[in-house]
């Protein structure tokens, strides 16, 4: 498959989110259910919003840190798997929303679709969600055991706070670097043909020399998000309003991702995209 020189992809950035803010709303409304319940399973915010408790916390060993940081208890995980499993499912359903609208430039949500959608798309779906909460959960769990290790080295409260803040920007920027490098493993897997590491080795490949643009957009879409947990973090407002903020986060961070990844294959492999051609019509419609 030819790919276009990463010189020419600064507009695709650009067409990202003026994708996103013409079709976005759509996509969102099928993120609502699983944005609502995955916070009871991987809170994106439980290593940020322990933070703000530097003056009272005193764990006794990891478990009781880890088990801290949570907001939500354990009884409730179930809830967080119903969550997964709606993400898997809608986000297979927009893998195909979108790529047939830039395909073909009919962007339709219409129920007679899913099945196709889905016999298509729900494995690579089901597989890079599953790789992607994996990592999300490493990162929680790699960056609660820094945060241990600081607080038995340390026995200052604000020297812990600035180590655990700075493992806190550094794991952050990391999982993006992460999400950026590997954008295009889904399509690739979706529309080359080639095996699932195949696949991901020529994903990575096209990537070279978009990766600091994709980088700084998925961090501009985040930024928002995560200033509003900070505020709430410092003026502490309770448990609802992190986990409306978890939620918020899911609810247009995974759509926003899965448009800037059709967007950047699409500009990648130089195909011509019929969405920028064709009329609006009712999303409805067969």
């Amino acid at each position: 498959m030819r790919v276009r020189n990463s010189n020419t992809s600064k507009a695709c950035f650009k067409q990202t989110w003026k994708y996103f803010f013409d079709k976005g709303a759509y996509l969102m409304l099928m993120s609502v259910a699983p944005a609502l319940l995955l916070p009871f399973l991987l809170s994106p915010s439980s290593t940020l919003y322990y933070l703000f408790d530097y003056k009272t916390i005193n764990p006794s060993n990891f478990a009781d840190m880890y088990v801290a940081m949570r907001e939500l208890p354990f009884s409730y995980w179930y809830l967080g798997l119903i969550g997964l499993a709606l993400l898997v499912f809608f986000v297979a359903i927009m893998y195909g929303v979108i790529d047939t609208h830039m395909r073909i430039g009919v962007f339709t949500i219409a129920p007679n679709r899913v099945k196709t959608r889905l016999n298509f798309n729900l494995l690579t779906s089901l597989l890079f969600c599953l790789l992607a909460f994996c990592s999300f959960e490493i990162f929680n769990l790699l960056a609660t055991v820094l945060y241990y290790l600081w607080w038995v080295t340390f026995k200052s409260r604000v020297t812990w706070l600035v180590f655990s803040s700075l493992t806190l920007v550094i794991m952050q920027l990391s999982m993006i670097l992460i999400m950026s490098i590997v954008i295009l493993w889904p399509p690739y897997c979706l529309h080359t043909g080639l095996p699932k590491k195949a696949a991901l080795r020529q994903a990575v490949r096209s990537m070279s020399g978009r990766i600091a643009n994709t980088f700084f957009t998925l961090l501009l879409c985040i930024l928002p998000v995560e200033i509003c947990m900070i505020v709430t973090g410092a003026l502490k407002c309770g448990v609802i309003a992190e986990v409306l903020l978890d939620a918020i986060a899911y609810l247009y961070v995974v759509p926003f991702y899965i448009t800037l990844m059709y967007n950047l294959f699409y500009e990648v492999t130089g195909t011509e995209r019929m969405d920028l051609e064709k009329k609006k019509k009712d999303i409805w419609s067969k």
